[in-house]
């Protein structure tokens, strides 16, 4: 049984009772279905004063009535995750709820952290609030986004997009995605932005260079395959401005796109610059922002 919690992919959600929060479970366990993965729902609360004695992954014992609201917070967070999908509350002590969800991250070995975006404005699926700015300038392993209002549509991803442009790091977004959607069982889309960086779209076979250099030669043979039986279709996005090319992408329900960071980061961290930024601002789907020398 341990073996088993070992080899499962386990996801961090930061979690609040509120629309951020549900938007981060749903998004969660959206990403959880179908493959033998593991929620790990994480409450990071403020540091107990002196008034209050506690430990990390307990409730402050000395007020009931506090203690009582977190275990009501955690059992509807529970009600949340589908059926079927291994689920577990944390409770975290930490005046930062970044180094918090970090901390976490790095304890339980997760493959992703997960957050909502922050609600407020009329416009745009994904405002960053200070958590996932702070996530999104640190974290060593990948962010998942979940846009404003997210719906688990149900059966899991069905489609997997990596969006890559000319720079540096591409790599990672391609290879990713191509073990992402082999690991799934489900389509690849690669859509490049080099239109939009006014340089002649990539050939296939830079396709395939880059799953090699990702992943060496057993992922560029994949990649190949995939690319010869239309499992993996490739997309030229193409526009005067960033946002114009964007808005021509279609998505459907079931689709996760997954976004690099910026080179400009410290390698092993994502960093997202001011080009992801705008991405996102164009993005009608989930997205997983990729640190720029992630590997996995």
């Amino acid at each position: 049984m341990a073996e088993t919690q070992v080899s499962r992919d386990r996801f961090v959600v930061g979690y609040i009772a509120d629309a951020r929060g549900y938007d981060a479970l749903e998004f969660a366990s959206f990403m959880a279905e179908g493959i033998d993965a593991e929620v790990r729902i994480v409450m990071v609360l403020p540091e107990p004063n002196a008034f209050g004695t506690a430990s990390v992954g307990t409730p402050v014992p000395s007020d009931h009535i506090y203690s009582q609201q977190l275990r009501d917070w955690a059992d509807d967070a529970l009600r949340r995750v589908p059926e079927g999908i291994h689920a577990q509350v944390d409770f975290r002590f930490n005046d930062s709820a970044a180094h918090g969800l970090l901390d976490a991250a790095a304890e339980l070995d997760a493959k992703m952290i997960v957050i909502g975006a922050q609600a407020g404005p009329l416009l745009g699926k994904f405002t960053l609030g200070s958590v996932a700015n702070a996530l999104l300038h640190a974290s060593p392993v990948p962010v998942g986004l979940a846009p404003r209002r997210f719906k688990n549509p149900g059966g899991g991803v069905q489609r997997v997009t990596g969006i890559y442009g000319t720079r540096s790091g591409s790599e990672v977004v391609i290879g990713r995605s191509v073990v992402r959607a082999v690991r799934r069982d489900v389509p690849l889309r690669l859509v490049s932005l080099v239109q939009v960086d006014q340089i002649a779209p990539r050939e296939v076979r830079e396709i395939t260079d880059e799953a090699r250099r990702f992943g060496g030669e057993q992922l560029e043979a994949v990649a190949s395959g995939l690319l010869d039986s239309g499992r993996a279709t490739i997309e030229i996005a193409e526009g005067h401005r960033l946002e114009d090319a964007l808005a021509k992408i279609e998505w459907l329900p079931g689709d996760v796109a997954y976004l690099g960071s910026s080179r400009l980061g410290r390698g092993l961290s994502v960093f997202l610059g001011s080009r992801a930024r705008r991405i996102l601002d164009a993005l009608e789907a989930p997205v997983v922002v990729l640190p720029s020398e992630f590997r996995d």
